[in-house]
């Protein structure tokens, strides 16, 4: 049986207005209007301070909402664990991934996941890092990819693999030539040698952004800022095209094919390599069909990605 509670309260939060939510949520602003009335009978105070632009929750409306959102997490709960009583495994998972790791290392698990159990249904959510730990934390995500170290102390991870950090750099810049070719697949690169030259950064809130501003530090050198992307894979290809170097894995160097030639090059001081996990919160069940799908990750995240 639905209960729309949590969902209006949080999009008259999310909205500002009634007219705003009522048309995100696909109702009519009467109907809302209400609903939210009703609930205010109910609880015998105002939940919305409607002197307000955009609208807030009161202090009773916001404990009200938050309690709401429990309910609907032990409904999510029950949902699951009565899925799993059942014959077979099945259910859905939603899982939190970023736009590069849904284009490089999902398209190898998918399929066979699917192949193995055909009655999970899979919803993507896609976000940064910092973000997909907090959506892994709040219950918007059964499960989300993302790197160590975790640093919200609610969740718990697999490990799924650990992937190597390079440099990236145009083939024909000054910088690339600078550097003598050797023997070794990815010769070394002082990242002292950066100071002053063109990088490409990605933007607050993923790991790479961290990286660029600590070796900055510890090197006491001070890269010029050309662009900052939301994609690593964006932040390559603009490499490629000669606006500066940037960070990118080694799963990137293997498999992402560029426009221009690109040579890449292992970061000294050394820098370790990150490890990919998957994350979920510690206090919540986890399903079946979550812990099947963390099986195939880790399973092909050994198989094909122990080299990038």
């Amino acid at each position: 049986m639905a209960d729309h509670t949590y969902r209006y309260l949080s999009a008259l939060v999310s909205q500002g207005s009634f007219s705003q939510a009522a048309r995100y949520l696909d109702i009519s602003q009467p109907s809302l209007s209400q609903f939210i009335q009703r609930l205010e009978a109910e609880a015998g105070t105002e939940l919305i301070d409607r002197t307000s632009r955009p609208l807030r929750l009161t202090a009773a409306g916001d404990c009200f909402l938050q309690t709401e959102r429990r309910i609907e997490q032990l409904r999510d709960l029950r949902t699951k664990e009565i899925a799993d009583i059942g014959a077979g495994i099945r259910g859905h998972v939603r899982l939190g991934v970023s736009q590069y790791r849904s284009s490089y290392f999902l398209p190898l698990v998918l399929p066979r996941f699917r192949s193995l159990f055909p009655a999970i249904d899979i919803t993507l959510v896609e976000a940064t890092n910092d973000a997909l730990e907090t959506c892994a934390a709040d219950g918007t995500t059964d499960v989300s990819i993302v790197l160590a170290p975790v640093l919200n102390n609610e969740l718990t991870y697999t490990a799924l693999y650990d992937e190597k950090i390079l440099i990236a750099t145009a083939a024909d810049s000054a910088l690339a030539k600078s550097v003598p070719e050797t023997k070794a697949e990815f010769d070394k690169l002082d990242f002292s040698r950066l100071d002053a030259e063109p990088f490409i950064t990605l933007r607050r809130g993923q790991k790479f952004h961290r990286l660029f501003w600590n070796l900055s530090s510890r090197c006491s050198v001070s890269p010029r800022i050309v662009l900052e992307s939301e994609s690593p894979i964006a932040a390559l290809m603009l490499a490629s095209a000669g606006l500066g170097a940037t960070f990118v894995t080694e799963t990137l160097a293997r498999r992402c094919p560029t426009a221009q030639p690109v040579r890449f090059f292992e970061i000294a001081p050394l820098v370790p390599p990150r490890q990919v996990v998957a994350a979920r919160r510690k206090d919540t069940y986890l399903s079946k069909a979550a812990q099947s799908l963390i099986d195939v990750m880790h399973t092909v995240g050994e198989r094909e990605f122990r080299h990038g």
